[in-house]
């Protein structure tokens, strides 16, 4: 398991391709966005969950992207740990 808080780091953790990825819309430098396009161009086998505190514009943007399932703050912990053990 690992952890990023930018999108660069993000980036490059990624070559792990991790099951899940947990991934905020809002990153210190720039947006989660980046980082779930990238996980799709790679084909990359992660199923990835935004947790999130933004608002719908970007959440939309998110599924179109190619996120799975998404999670609004403050984050439900027990919603998510049954999304992730049913997947």
């Amino acid at each position: 398991m690992s952890e990023a808080a930018t999108v660069a780091q993000a980036l490059n953790a990624l070559g792990e391709a991790p099951a899940w990825i947990l991934l905020d819309l809002m990153l210190p430098d720039g947006s989660g966005i980046k980082v779930l396009q990238h996980v799709q161009a790679e084909k990359l086998a992660s199923k990835v969950c935004i947790v999130t505190g933004c608002h719908s514009e970007l959440l939309n943007e998110a599924y179109n992207a190619g996120a799975e399932y998404t999670f609004v703050k403050p984050l439900d912990v027990d919603r998510l740990m049954k999304v992730m053990t049913a997947a």
